[in-house]
């Protein structure tokens, strides 16, 4: 069994920062699903009221934009976690100290994957769904 030396207390820091880094991202990620959620949920209240289905289209438009905010956040947060995972790693000397920079060390991510994954069809394609029936539905 082999017992690699532990961290120094630069490469410590430097995993620091790339988790604080990500919990950022997971966080806004997070509140842009919960304002997502609430501005199409109040702009599907209004329209039934009136009834307007323009009003129920502009949530149609709301969510999509908001499902794109979400996604750059998801993007952003795999690319760091990817260069964690390669700073974590001891025999990769190609990530330069204290970078931060996740677009050229952290890996490729592509932005259908990350748009079209379960979590964001889960939440955001149920929620276009859903708009785009009340739009049909008032129309």
């Amino acid at each position: 069994m082999t017992v690699q030396p532990a961290f120094c207390p630069e490469e410590v820091k430097h995993l620091e920062f790339l988790q604080a880094v990500i919990a950022r991202h997971a966080n806004t990620s997070f509140l842009v699903k919960s304002w997502a959620m609430t501005v199409s949920g109040a702009f599907i209240a209004v329209a039934t009221r009136g009834p307007s289905w323009k009003t129920a289209a502009v949530a149609v438009g709301l969510a999509a934009g908001f499902w794109l905010l979400d996604s750059y956040y998801l993007r952003q947060e795999r690319r760091f976690r990817t260069l964690y995972e390669r700073v974590a790693d001891r025999g990769n000397a190609q990530v330069p100290p204290f970078t931060m920079d996740a677009e050229q060390y952290g890996g490729p991510v592509p932005w259908r994957a990350v748009a079209l994954s379960r979590t964001m069809l889960l939440s955001y394609g149920v929620l276009v769904a859903l708009d785009t029936m009340t739009v049909l539905f008032l129309a």
